[in-house]
């Protein structure tokens, strides 16, 4: 078993168990799909501290971090650090999820959730169930008892409560091969838009330009529009809605409601950005899987709009932080190809490397 999360704090005491749910209206900016400003391994972070009794401010504020829209670190799963709570990875090898159950069971039986990445290949119902070792999609499992495991799942009908409950058997335990738990989760605290924002953005600023560069050069440089290799479509996708969005959205609803102009122009062209990422990432998920030349330009002509709404974000933030922009950052893609590469491979390597994705690289 390897652990890829900062060293354990001391677990969170509960004086009792929490119910634990996805409900729209207690869900941050949640609309009409889950995947509203947070994707499922978020929403499922998300539904913990909501049991622990976050509400939507507490949310936004413990879960926001400064701008890091392309991930500089070597650890290609979910931010996993928050000022709210840590969320402490287990993982195992391909087909050796049944060495985790026990632990999913141990704390299951504590009254404490687990948050899944599932190995589609032996997960019951998994659209590559038999198919692929693919980890493409995260639930909150909350209770196991003798009607099996019980989950939110953002994917689950709406009209059931976004719940599904699965037979415990061999698969299932072998699909555990990514397993999560939410700890030190700390008392939920409002802070004021304008001391976030003095926490916030400063670090954001340099990172940002440096993002805007990188996803212009992806643009014009590694990405020229045509067809990509299905699994980096894939990828694209799932760093765009898994990260990016939930950067930009968090970082908006973290300052709003502030007293100063400046703060709540901030927030507001955020939460601009964060639609326009949403945006992106939709068409990635809804068209990567017809590969046709027309469809992908459609996509690649949302990166410069995407790119133009984070300039006018930088611009308020530096108007916030009364400085002046420096010069646009030179670059050429490689750090951004580099985390699209990792997601891919993070999700979709099926235990073994992805071949012939360098030939989508053009720059």
């Amino acid at each position: 078993m390897s652990d890829h999360s900062p060293a354990p704090r001391a677990a969170t005491p509960r004086p009792h168990t929490p119910e634990y749910a996805f409900d729209p209206t207690a869900a941050l900016g949640w609309k009409s799909i889950g995947l509203d400003g947070l994707g499922c391994f978020l929403r499922s972070v998300e539904a913990v501290l909501v049991g622990h009794g976050y509400g939507r401010r507490e949310i936004a504020q413990g879960m926001a971090a400064p701008l890091d829209l392309i991930r500089r670190g070597e650890w290609y799963g979910p931010v996993s650090d928050f000022p709210a709570c840590t969320v402490r990875w287990h993982l195992t090898g391909i087909g050796e999820g049944a060495r985790q159950w026990p632990l999913v069971a141990e704390v299951l039986d504590t009254g404490a959730p687990v948050v899944l990445m599932p190995d589609g290949y032996h997960w019951p119902g998994d659209k590559y169930e038999g198919q692929e070792h693919f980890h493409h999609h995260m639930v909150l499992a909350h209770r196991l008892d003798e009607q099996g495991l019980h989950l939110l799942d953002v994917d689950a009908p709406a009209a059931e409560g976004y719940r599904r409950t699965l037979k415990v058997d061999s698969e299932l335990r072998k699909a555990c091969s990514r397993v999560a738990l939410v700890e030190d989760i700390a008392p939920p605290r409002a802070r004021g838009a304008e001391e976030m924002a003095d926490a916030l953005l400063p670090a954001s600023l340099p990172a940002l330009a440096e993002d805007i560069a990188e996803l212009r050069a992806f643009h014009s440089r590694v990405w020229p529009g045509g067809p990509l290799p299905s699994l980096v479509a894939k990828g694209m996708d799932v760093l765009v809605l898994g990260d990016i969005q939930p950067q930009l959205f968090l970082l908006g609803h973290a300052l709003a409601d502030a007293d100063q102009e400046s703060v709540r122009r901030v927030s507001q062209a955020a939460l601009t950005a964060a639609g326009r990422a949403q945006k992106l990432g939709l068409l990635m998920l809804g068209l990567h899987r017809f590969q046709a030349e027309g469809v992908y330009a459609v996509a690649h002509e949302e990166i410069p709009l995407l790119a133009d709404s984070l300039e006018r974000l930088l611009n308020e933030m530096h108007r916030w932080h009364g400085s002046e922009r420096p010069p646009a950052v030179e670059t050429d893609g490689v750090l951004i190809t580099r985390r699209l590469l990792g997601e891919t491979q993070w999700c979709f390597g099926a235990g073994k490397p992805l071949e012939n994705l360098e030939n989508f690289i053009c720059g």
